[in-house]
């Protein structure tokens, strides 16, 4: 996986920095989320990665709020970085190309190590039909984590105990699932992440390769989920303290809400307005 780095130092120092990206999965809330952080925090552009196992994307600039872009371009998977907040978040807008997914995971991890980020957050998402009765009656939002991650006992991981974990669901009794593999770690075992991307197997490979990696998500169905990634951010918010929560709402106003600056491009997100010539 080649990073080509725009307009910066070759090979920015991130050790120590927390690593945020997204896993393309049902109602697109890992890059929703992604593109709230950015957008909010005003991150730098850092570079882009080129590689064969991620298809090919070119559009205009997704961030840019004054009218038309100036030629900025946005390619498949891009790298944003705060210096003050100590984050670097990967902006990942193309799917996989097929059959290439295993080999991304690979450098990927290669490149998390080679930059020695401090952990790694997944943001993901499962379809809705997947929630038990303890899910519906709470929080919908979840987490894994890693036995590398959790053996820190840091303030990031003591935050994160304070949420629900997302619970195993070993296979009834008579019905038939595919056998798991003996070399799948405990913390891995009797998942389930339908609808998740990549999120599962690379989670898999992190707790072999013990890299400090926490995947968070929630349960939600396609269809216009800009609420659901407010409240995933508010959720990552909580965890790394990014900015501060709102003191002062109006009656009924949910503090996500007011914490979030959405991009321009979520202007477009169903097409523009119908055209009423055709009526």
């Amino acid at each position: 996986m080649y990073f080509n780095s725009v307009g910066v130092p070759e090979c920015p120092n991130w050790t120590g920095f927390s690593l945020i990206m997204p896993a393309v999965s049902v109602g697109n809330i890992g890059q929703l989320t992604c593109d709230l952080l950015i957008n909010t925090l005003k991150l730098t552009k850092m570079g882009c990665f080129s590689d064969q196992s991620l298809q090919p994307l070119c559009g205009n600039d997704a961030f840019h709020s004054t009218g038309i872009a100036a030629g900025k371009l946005v390619t498949s998977a891009e790298v944003f970085e705060s210096q003050e907040k100590k984050i670097v978040v990967i902006q990942q807008r193309a799917a996989l190309v097929q059959g290439r997914a295993g080999e991304f995971r690979r450098k990927l991890i290669e490149w998390i190590k080679e930059k020695g980020f401090s952990r790694v957050i997944l943001i993901t998402s499962c379809f809705a039909y997947e929630k038990t009765d303890a899910i519906i009656q709470s929080n919908t939002c979840r987490y894994l984590m890693t036995p590398s991650l959790e053996a820190k006992k840091d303030e990031f991981v003591s935050n994160l105990l304070k949420y629900p974990q997302l619970e195993k669901k070993p296979a009834e009794e008579g019905l038939e699932l595919p056998r798991q593999p003996d070399d799948i770690p405990e913390a891995a075992r009797d998942i389930r992440l339908s609808g998740g991307g990549i999120a599962k197997k690379l989670f898999i490979d992190c707790c072999k390769e013990d890299v400090p990696m926490a995947v968070l998500l929630l349960f939600c169905a396609e269809g216009d989920n800009t609420p659901h990634a407010m409240m995933m951010a508010s959720f990552t918010n909580a965890l790394l303290h990014l900015i501060p929560e709102p003191t002062k709402l109006p009656a009924g106003t949910p503090p996500w809400k007011a914490m979030w600056r959405p991009p321009a491009s979520w202007t477009m997100l169903f097409g523009g307005p119908v055209d009423p010539t055709i009526y």
